[in-house]
This record gives C-alpha cells, sequence and structure tokens, in this order.
C-alpha cells in the first residue's frame, strides 16, 4: 500500500503537471482568442482526478482508473461537439488528448508497475509531464519545422529509419573472415552512424545556415565518433568544394571534442592515470582549439556566397562506400595487430588506435588499475590518439582531395606532434 507521505508526493505532483499544462492551454487561448473547456484551474484538477482514481483502483480494482478515463473521455467528446458546432468550423483535438494524458500521469505514481519502485514512477511522471508541456509550448516552432520539410525530406526519413530500426537488428553479430574482425552488426552500426551524421548535417544547414549547420553536426558527431564524422565530411568536401573551409573546420573540430571525450574517459574509470596523461592531450586539444579559431576567422572573411542547393538527404551509397572503407581499415588493423603479436602495448595501442581510441583508452586505463606502468599507460593512450588523428588526415587525403588534406593537415599534424612530444619528453 502506498504510504503517507507518497500520497503526498504524488498529489503534489499532479497538481503542478496540471497546472503547467493548464497554464500553457490557457496562454494559447488568450494569444488565438479562441475559447477553451479548460485553463490553469481545470488541468489540476484533470490530474488530481487521475491521482485519486489510481488510489482508488489500489483497493477497489483497476476498473476504478479505467472507468474514470472513460467518464473524462465522454465528457471531452461531449464539449468537444458543442463547441465545434458552435463555432461553425474544424477544431484541433490537442487540449482534448493533453488532458486524457494528464489524467493518466497524474495517476501513474499509484499504480503498481512491475520493476518500478514509487520514486521511479514519481519520475517518470514528471518526464512526461514535461515532454507533453514541451510539446504543447513548442506548437509554433513545430509548425513552422514542418511547413519547411519537403517530400523529398520525408522519405529520406523513413528510408533512413528503416536501415536503421528495421535492417541494422537483422545483421547477423557475428565475427567473420581471416582475423574474425569482419562484423556486419557493427559495420552496420558504423554506416548507420555515417549515414545520420550526413542526415542531421542535411537539416542542420536546411535550418540554420550551410556553415552554422556543419559545425553543429560536427559537435553532435564528434561527441560519438569523430572517425564517422571526418568520413562523412570529407566525402562531402568534393561534393560541396565551395563549403571545404566549413568542413575542414568540422573535421578538426570533431578531433577536438576526441581529445576532450579521452580525458573524460580515462577520468572515469581511472582518476589517478589523469594526473599524469592530461599534459599531451590538453596540448593537442589547444593545438586543435587554435586551428579551429584561425579556420573560423578565415571563414568570417571570406565573402559571403550562397549555400549550395541540398538534395538527398540520405547518401545511403555514399554511407555504404564508407562503411567499406572503415572495413578495411579494420581488417588491416587486425593484420598488423596479428604480425606484430600483443607483446608490444605500444604497438598495440597503434594498431587500435588505425579506427578507435575510446576502446583502447578503456583498456589501458583497466590495466593500470591493475598495476601498469603510469608511463607506459599515458605513452599507449597518446600513440592510439596520435596514430588516430593521422589516419584522419589520410582519410581526408583520399576522400576529399589534396586541398581540403592540406588544410586538415595543417592544424591536426601539429597537435599530433605537440602530444607526442610532450608524451615522450615530457615538455
Amino acid at each position: 500500500m502506498t504510504q503517507p507521505q507518497e500520497i503526498i508526493l504524488g498529489l503534489g505532483l499532479a497538481l503542478v503537471i496540471g497546472g503547467l499544462v493548464g497554464l500553457e492551454r490557457e496562454r494559447h487561448a488568450l494569444e488565438q482568442k479562441e475559447p477553451t473547456f479548460g485553463g490553469a484551474r481545470t488541468f489540476p484538477l484533470f490530474a488530481l482526478f487521475g491521482a485519486l482514481a489510481a488510489l482508488l483502483a489500489q483497493s477497489q480494482g483497476p476498473w476504478v482508473l479505467a472507468a474514470g478515463l472513460g467518464a473524462l473521455a465522454a465528457l471531452l467528446a461531449i464539449g468537444y461537439v458543442h463547441a465545434q458546432d458552435k463555432e461553425g468550423k474544424q477544431l484541433g483535438l490537442t487540449t482534448e488528448v493533453s488532458a486524457l494524458l494528464v489524467y493518466l500521469i497524474g495517476g501513474l505514481p499509484f499504480v503498481q508497475i512491475d520493476g518500478l519502485a514509487f520514486s521511479q514512477r514519481l519520475l517518470l511522471a514528471g518526464a512526461l509531464g514535461t515532454v507533453v508541456m514541451s510539446l504543447l509550448a513548442l506548437r509554433r516552432p513545430i509548425h513552422e519545422f514542418a511547413e519547411r520539410l519537403s517530400y523529398e525530406d520525408m522519405l529520406a526519413t523513413v528510408r533512413f529509419a528503416l536501415i536503421a530500426v528495421v535492417a541494422l537488428p537483422l545483421l547477423p553479430n557475428e565475427a567473420y573472415g581471416p582475423y574474425q574482425v569482419l562484423n556486419p552488426f557493427s559495420i552496420g552500426v558504423v554506416i548507420v552512424l555515417i549515414a545520420g551524421i550526413s542526415f542531421l548535417g542535411y537539416f542542420a544547414m536546411r535550418f540554420m545556415g550551410a556553415r552554422k549547420g556543419i559545425g553543429a553536426t560536427a559537435v553532435a558527431g564528434g561527441l560519438v565518433s569523430s572517425t564517422a564524422v571526418t568520413l562523412t565530411f570529407a566525402a562531402k568536401g568534393r561534393e560541396h568544394r565551395e563549403l571545404a573551409p566549413a568542413y575542414a573546420l568540422a573535421i578538426v573540430l570533431a578531433a577536438g571534442i576526441m581529445f576532450v571525450r579521452v580525458m573524460v574517459e580515462i577520468f572515469a574509470m581511472r582518476a589517478q592515470l589523469l594526473v599524469s596523461a592530461w599534459p599531451p592531450l590538453v596540448a593537442m586539444c589547444v593545438v586543435s582549439a587554435i586551428g579551429c579559431v584561425v579556420l573560423w576567422r578565415r571563414m568570417a572573411k571570406a565573402p559571403e556566397q550562397e549555400d549550395p542547393a541540398l538534395h538527398n538527404p540520405f547518401r545511403l551509397r555514399m554511407a555504404l562506400r564508407l562503411g567499406l572503407v572503415y572495413a578495411v581499415i579494420r581488417f588491416v588493423a587486425a593484420a598488423a595487430f596479428d604480425q606484430f603479436g600483443s607483446s608490444g602495448l605500444l604497438v598495440s595501442s597503434a594498431v587500435a588506435g588505425l579506427t578507435d581510441v575510446d576502446a583502447i583508452t578503456i583498456s589501458v586505463a583497466r590495466m593500470h588499475a591493475s598495476g601498469l606502468e603510469t608511463g607506459i599507460a599515458v605513452a599507449a593512450i597518446v600513440v592510439a590518439v596520435v596514430m588516430n588523428t593521422l589516419v584522419k588526415i589520410g582519410i581526408v587525403a583520399v576522400l576529399g582531395g589534396r586541398r581540403l588534406a592540406l588544410t586538415v593537415g595543417a592544424v591536426l599534424l601539429p597537435a599530433a606532434a605537440a602530444g607526442a612530444l610532450i608524451s615522450v619528453f615530457g615538455l
């Protein structure tokens, strides 16, 4: 049974959620100069109704909650029909649906759900109430966004969803090939990630402008995979040469975020190791940040150009090609590891850094916790990061062309050199 203090908390949350949603509905009605059946007073009552019905359902059975929902739905239906006849025009159902949701959210903390304690149900109710209010409050931006979507945009969204949600889970999660590294599911994840970054970049460029959109995409993508950002924007560098400076900035920015991400991972896994590992990583981060500033100023001084015509936001063929490039790199890394063996941690780190720095960073941090010498641990991480940075320059040279590679290399080469020098000589 629900404790008295839990009842007070649940009823209080119901009143707060109902009050916030009611305030938004009343403000919207005043803004639109349209009558509404519910506002800042009615919606808290809906939420309180749901909470009390759920409380009674604990002793009387779930039919109480269902009966309350049916009664509220009937009341809302009568009010809707009456308002439509009075206004003589087609009305929306947003307020009515919001009232039903508020009723259910108000009762959620008192509904027994397997695996969820009262505090978790309370948190879930608060989160759902926030989502409902946000969707209502963001009505204008959401409608403006929908108006700007084209048929091609919607078709591309459907295609991406089919690939990410339907096709990807069907791929076998098993390793194949001579070195057991060609995992269709893992390669599929990379393909979806590359396609997703390209997809995000398209919409960011559509609604923020080309250069700002590329920057926003680089930040978001760099938090997940700077290599995927590099693959995506290097390939686009040939397609839109007028945006090459922006793509170069995006690649450098994603690399800089990678340096920060590695430090966060070290801190999370082995905080003591970060005391020795931060100088080379911070140096690389500082050099890349200076490069970002220089590239940004160069873009700002450049004459304004019209944004290129954007089309076909979902480039599956490009994503498949870049996924194949990633698979080849993985295969080469596995072959190198097989040749050199695992006796040298630094060699292993260099090979691992060809495709990823996160896994080797976490592994070395765990090894340090088990007794690995600090100097060797720091060197192993720096070797992986430097190798990954150099691979990015190579990717840009192959996919993006000489001009883009020179711009990216002018920043990332000094960054890699700074990290290596500080790690070796302790500068």
